[in-house]
């Protein structure tokens, strides 16, 4: 594990420290004292809400055959693209191609990407299940592209290399919550959401920006400032496009992050390495002790605005069955009073202690596509 030097004083001046951790040290079964201390670092109040998973195998080829069918994806005819357009009775959930936009409660909607949105689940859904995630059903098997005959492969290969170091970090944040809550919680993690989740793919291709009138507050902004509403987001680095179709080498996340404390940094790692970010449910379910960390795509001054941005991202999610609860036993209020960052919760403020994963993930997901 590798960690960056930080610069001491108070929490104002001091720049958090980006945390690098082993592929194999996450997947390990042991729980290794470096890393530990790397991930309560990342992750505890002065961290930056985030670590870079290094050296996983043959991940730059596998995630650069995504990337690329993502962007093959995109120039296919409309009416193929309509046909693996699927949403669900309630209008708040899309499987496959979506052009939907989205609104951010830090900032305007967007209309300035399209995604491409297919979920994996454990192999243990909850035996008593209340909620049937429509994600998982037969529609879900109808939006692999044909025309790309290796897209669900290979998106499958990518995922197995995104979930295993995110299952390995359930044991880390036990062990840090571990001094933090009661007795009969200290397994939390592990034994909520090793064995019943979800996790949502979804590439992302951002159109180039000289292409939209926008004023100047936004013209730089791919999408505006959020919370993720999961328990972790993974995060590829993004490859770029011409629009002649020619891949550019562009060595810039247009990735930026908030710590807690509201200073904005840049997202700065290769294309062969990874990055874990936590979410509003890992907010809850840590009592406010891990935060959600909010990001934005944005270029940076330099870049170009004339190239296509395609990035692969998974979220992390609870199994739908899964009641969310804060486990000190106190209310939301008093975790984001808690919390140096108050005011970037606020999308979260109806959630209520014993609420199923399905109900917040809706209340969430109606906001963001505005569905009513």
């Amino acid at each position: 594990m590798q960690k960056e030097n930080t610069h001491h004083g108070n929490p104002e001046d001091m720049a958090p420290a980006t945390i690098r951790i082993d592929f194999n040290d996450l997947i390990s079964g042991e729980i290794k004292e470096d890393v530990y201390e790397g991930v309560e670092k990342a992750f505890g109040f002065d961290g930056l809400g985030a670590i870079i998973v290094t050296n996983a195998p043959d991940f730059r080829e596998t995630k650069e055959k995504v990337q690329r069918n993502m962007y093959r994806l995109s120039q296919e005819p409309k009416e193929l693209l309509q046909a693996i357009t699927k949403t669900d009775a309630s209008g708040a959930h899309e499987i496959g191609w979506s052009e939907r936009k989205a609104h951010s409660p830090f900032g305007k909607s967007t209309n300035k990407l399209v995604t491409f949105n297919r979920a994996f689940r454990s192999g243990n859904p909850h035996k008593t299940a209340i909620f049937q995630d429509p994600r998982f059903g037969k529609e879900g098997e109808s939006v692999w592209p044909a025309t790309i005959p290796r897209f669900k492969q290979d998106l499958s290969e990518l995922h197995s290399l995104f979930i295993s170091p995110v299952l390995g970090l359930l044991k880390y944040f036990d062990k840090y919550l571990s001094h933090k809550i009661r007795d009969d919680k200290q397994r939390k993690f592990v034994d909520s959401f090793l064995n019943h989740y979800a996790c949502d793919h979804r590439l992302l291709m951002y159109f180039p920006l000289d292409g939209f009138e926008t004023g100047a507050e936004d013209r730089y902004i791919w999408e505006n400032w959020h919370i993720d509403h999961g328990l972790m987001t993974t995060l590829s680095h993004p490859i770029y496009f011409t629009r002649q179709g020619e891949m550019c080498d562009l060595d810039n996340t247009a990735l930026a992050l908030k710590d807690r404390y509201g200073r904005e940094h840049q997202a700065v790692f290769s294309q062969d390495e990874f990055m874990i970010i936590t979410a509003s449910a890992m907010f809850i379910e840590s009592a406010g002790y891990i935060p959600g960390t909010p990001h934005t795509v944005k270029i940076s001054e330099g870049m170009p605005m004339d190239l296509y941005r395609i990035q692969a991202v998974s979220f992390f999610e609870p199994d739908w069955n899964h009641r969310m609860t804060i486990p000190t036993g106190e209310s939301f209020q008093e975790i984001v009073e808690r919390d140096p960052c108050k005011y970037e919760y606020r999308d979260t403020e109806f959630y209520r202690d014993g609420c199923y994963f399905k109900e917040f993930h809706e209340e969430i997901a109606k906001s963001v596509y505005n569905v009513k």
